[in-house]
């Protein structure tokens, strides 16, 4: 065997082997510039489908795309078009004359390739091949390549090349041998496409007819073609045991490419084919059909290309088996078909996906063109973004996706994907980027505070990047700090800020001059009495009659952190179940009414809405204390609430066990919810099967005095006051005719409650024992931090044993909610924060203790988001003056430009001057009023000289008229 065939067979081993690494990336496609924006556009499918810039459109409208070319009214179709862009000709060193030469493909990926390669750390002069892959092979498209490599000083290869819509994944397989064979450290691979020119629309049309139906996935019944869309897009990549040894940042690792080639003839797309290309890659990558939770399809709106697909698809992965273990989408539901650019647009959404760990929702997706090629498959489509968690639990050590693609030259393509699952910290922006930002301002003293909420008016006023200036406002606010007054102004958007700081400049001088707290719906918030310094905070835990369907869904991506939570993994297995329960998975979009059975269905399952309520209280603890370093002095629950503020607080070393022993346990399935056999045992009726026999007991809430409840259940068997939340407000349980007898008696509004378990009642008296077994489990010390239970209503020791019989006394006895409020309040808590799903908790105490100096916030609230709901809940407690960290929301100031430290600078600049004009303006107005007082003497003076004048010329008088007469 000569050296050259050997040469060519370690290639070919090292191939197999030789696993890349995305280290970097860029993106400009459609409306998204950059790689956050594209990012933030994925996960919130978000779609910019406009018509053609007016500045492109003109040079095409003369060229009429008439009707015989199947274009509707014989426009330019709508597309995500590229607005404008803007290169930065100093830091890429183009002479002004030389960027005249270029065309707008070259200087757009030129500007997306710096981006990427900077995102990347990559330094000048290294070792670095470029491909870009355009629709120009001339000499033209050379000059790019090579212009990126000169700009670098890279001693690479450089190259441009194009094998259509599988071209990224080409060049992909060209970067995979030039790392195997150690050619190159790095590898730049990019890919651009402009659609605005006549004859790209009409050949687009006549592959592929554009889409004249609803925008989104090309296999949705509402959807008759492909979208246009144009873009470039850069990844950077490197051989994955090089990255994991220098511990730098994974976007995802590329552990298969692989390809089939038959002739070139896009309306013979084989499903066998499709089938054939996945096997390949699940070899090459040593994986499972069912370890790929994500597909990233093709879904080029040819519809025997769709159809032929998806079958195909469904073939390989069938194995999976037909429970939709795993979700599909196409990034061209978001920016259209980018042809050239689509395969590499495909490869950096799924690589964020699995860096950010989320299943991607597909905007506008109602249901498949045709719902029998879909059978016995393992496939759902999410309608909303929601957390990517493993599926197979702590078996499985990192989630898998795979990409699919099919090219005009009759080129099948395969990618499988992974996540760097060693990777602890994971950077993200999703948290200082929410559009709702808030300006923390602190002062000393009235006026001063009313200056600075004057200077952030200017600020806002000039304001061309909101997230920036709430970091520099919050950069001042900590340098004012410690200050007497602290006032929160939160905002959407500049109109809303700017009506905010609007009524602050009245509602704050109400607040000192009423003593009241002044707050607006939309959020903003002050005190001039903060209670932080005064009281004690505690968290509360509500009871688990509140989880619904799309819980949490935001707050994983806000703070990613809670991946690698304790409680999470300590939890993981049920997690996963969980997570199906509260994100439904369906090939189609789920109705209203489907939705609500659902949620039923998950109100009806007690063992399911506590352990969500537990998760959810859980991760709520862990942002405030972990994120927002917000410490409770106590903590407290109400009902199964106890449950969850043992797991929350980190009590519970080993929940796992506790989790399989309640999901094993009939004590929620069969005893105390559906038969509801423990009531049947004290009501000594026959014992029964579940699902068998007719409802024995019911559940009101009832707006009525305790005591007059207490009164009419004297005379009354089979009917129980289980809970007290307010004076005014109960809940009484038992027998249908009995309850509604008793409702009756006391003519007060009441209604059905939304739960119906047997609880807080002697009825269940014989679950006392296996109450105190599944809540006794190992534990560690937390301290600093006091615990209630309603067992005595006072403090309660941390052990083992103690605590489950804690928790079965609470529950198997009436709980008086008002009586555990007042004693945590007499004790000196006076901040109360309910950590856990709803705001029932919040209202109960605050009305409890409406007419006594409180605060009572809640973290989440159906109906308005996770990230909205905890901004707001932080303005109340910050100007209340409670210990906690907000640097979570802000990016750091030093990051920022110099033009952001200029408008900082400006801003406290502004303050002082202001300021200063305060002073001058309270000095002049004292000298004013010194001079009022000077000229009063003056004219005091004068007025008793003239006084004097007169009373000596009536003198004199006097005297003349005397002499006269004598």
């Amino acid at each position: 065997m000569n050296i050259e065939k050997l040469e060519k067979i370690k290639v070919c081993e090292s191939l197999k082997t030789t696993n890349l690494a995305i280290v970097g990336m860029d993106a400009l496609f459609g409306f998204y510039n950059g790689l956050d924006a594209f990012e933030q556009g994925i996960y919130q499918g978000s779609q910019y489908f406009t018509t053609l810039p007016s500045k492109r459109s003109e040079k095409i409208e003369q060229q009429q795309f008439s009707q015989a070319h199947n274009f509707e009214n014989g426009k330019v179709p709508l597309g995500a078009y590229i607005k404008d862009f803007e290169i930065d000709t100093l830091r890429i060193k183009i002479p002004s004359e030389q960027v005249e030469k270029l065309n707008p493909q070259q200087l757009l990926i030129l500007k997306v390739a710096d981006r990427a390669l900077q995102d990347a750390e990559v330094s000048k002069g290294e070792n670095v091949a470029v491909i870009i892959v355009s629709e120009y092979l001339s000499d033209v498209g050379n000059i790019t390549a090579n212009y990126i490599s000169t700009l670098w000083n890279f001693t690479g290869p450089a190259f441009t090349f194009n094998a259509g819509e599988n071209s990224a994944f080409k060049a992909l397989e060209v970067a995979q041998i030039l790392l195997a064979t150690k050619e190159v450290d790095t590898v730049v691979v990019g890919a651009v496409e402009l659609a605005g020119k006549v004859e790209n629309f009409l050949w687009r049309n006549q592959i592929a007819k554009i889409n004249m139906g609803t925008n989104t996935l090309s296999y949705d019944q509402n959807a008759n073609g492909c979208m246009v869309g144009e873009g470039a897009g850069t990844v950077v990549l490197k051989r994955l045991d090089t990255v994991q040894q220098e511990q730098k940042r994974i976007y995802a690792a590329i552990d298969a490419i692989s390809f089939v080639q038959k002739s070139a003839n896009s309306e013979k797309v084989k499903a066998d084919t499709v089938a054939q290309v996945c096997q390949k890659a699940f070899t090459a990558a040593g994986v499972k059909p069912n370890d790929v939770n994500y597909i990233e399809v093709f879904g080029g709106g040819v519809q025997l290309q769709d159809e032929c697909e998806i079958q195909g698809l469904i073939q390989a992965y069938q194995s999976a088996g037909d429970d939709l273990k795993c979700a599909i989408g196409s990034v061209k539901a978001n920016i259209g078909h980018t042809y050239t650019a689509a395969g590499i647009a495909g490869l950096i959404k799924t690589a964020l996906c699995l860096y950010h760990r989320y299943i991607p929702g597909v905007p506008q997706w109602t249901a498949p063109k045709k719902p029998q090629l879909w059978q016995n498959s393992p496939f759902y489509v999410a309608t909303e973004s929601k957390p990517w968690f493993l599926e197979q639990g702590e078996k499985a050590s990192k989630r898998i996706a795979a990409i699919n693609g099919l090219g005009l030259d009759g080129t099948y393509a395969h990618l499988i994907l992974s996540e760097e699952s060693t990777q602890k910290e994971r950077s993200s922006t999703s948290l200082q980027q929410m559009p709702f930002y808030l300006f923390p301002l602190a002062a000393n003293e009235r006026s001063l505070l009313l200056d600075q909420l004057n200077a952030l008016q200017q600020t806002i006023a000039n304001c061309s990047c909101l997230s920036t200036a709430a970091s520099l406002a919050f950069a001042a606010f900590q340098k004012n700090s410690p200050a007497t007054y602290v006032l929160a102004i939160v905002g959407r958007n500049q109109n809303e800020l700017m009506r905010e700081i609007q009524r602050a400049l009245g509602g704050v001088a109400d607040a000192f001059d009423t003593g009241k707290d002044w707050q607006t719906p939309v959020g903003s918030y002050f005190t001039s009495k903060p209670l932080g310094k005064k009281g004690t905070v505690a968290f509360v835990y509500p009871g688990a009659y509140s989880s619904y369907l799309g819980i949490a869904r935001n707050l994983f991506r806000l703070f990613p952190k809670l991946y690698d939570n304790p409680l999470i993994k300590t939890v993981y297995n049920r997690i996963a179940d969980i997570e199906k329960i509260l994100y439904p998975r369906s090939l189609n979009k789920l109705s209203k009414r489907q939705l609500e059975a659902l949620e039923q269905r998950l109100i009806d399952d007690p063992v399911a809405m506590l352990e969500s309520e537990m998760w959810v209280a859980g991760l709520l603890s862990a942002i405030m204390k972990n994120y927002f370093q917000l410490q409770p002095d106590c903590t407290f629950g109400h009902s199964l609430g106890e449950i969850s503020m043992i797991l929350a607080q980190g009590v519970w070393t080993h929940f796992h066990k506790g989790s399989q022993n309640l999901n094993s346990s009939p004590l929620l399935k069969t005893q105390l919810s559906g038969p509801k056999n423990a009531v049947r045992k004290f009501w000594e009726l026959p014992q029964i099967q579940d699902g068998e026999g007719s409802e024995i007991w019911n559940t009101y809430i009832l707006i009525c005095p305790v005591s007059l409840v207490k009164e009419a259940l004297k005379h009354e068997n089979h009917v129980y006051l289980v809970l007290i939340n307010t004076p005014q407000e109960v809940a009484i349980a038992g027998d249908a005719q009995v309850c509604q007898r008793v409702i009756e008696t006391l003519n007060c509004d009441a209604f059905r409650a939304p739960f119906n378990y047997v609880i807080h009642c002697e009825a269940i008296r014989s679950e006392y024992d296996e109450i105190v077994k599944l809540n006794t489990l190992p534990i560690q010390n937390v301290q600093n931090t006091i615990f209630y239970s309603a067992a005595e209503y006072q403090p309660i020791t941390l052990d083992s044993n103690s605590i489950g019989q804690n928790i079965a006394k609470c529950l198997c006895q009436q709980l008086d909610f008002p009586r555990l409020i007042n004693q945590v309040y007499e004790n000196g808590t006076r901040i109360f924060i309910e950590v856990g799903a709803g705001s029932t908790c919040s209202r109960w105490i605050s009305e409890n203790l409406k007419h006594q100096e409180h605060l009572a916030v809640s973290l989440n609230k159906r109906g308005v988001d996770e990230h909205t709901s905890i901004v707001r809940a932080l303005a109340k407690l910050l100007s209340h003056q409670v210990s906690l960290d907000l640097s979570p929301l802000y990016s750091p100031v030093q990051e920022t430009s110099r033009l952001s430290q200029s408008i900082l600078n400006k801003f406290q600049k502004l303050s002082a001057n202001i300021s200063l004009l305060h002073k001058a303006h309270t000095n002049f107005l004292q000298t004013q009023q010194e001079f009022s007082k000077q000229l009063g003497k003056i004219i005091q003076l004068q007025l008793a000289y003239s006084q004097q004048l007169m009373n000596q010329q009536n003198l004199n008088e006097i005297n003349n008229n005397y002499s006269e007469n004598k």
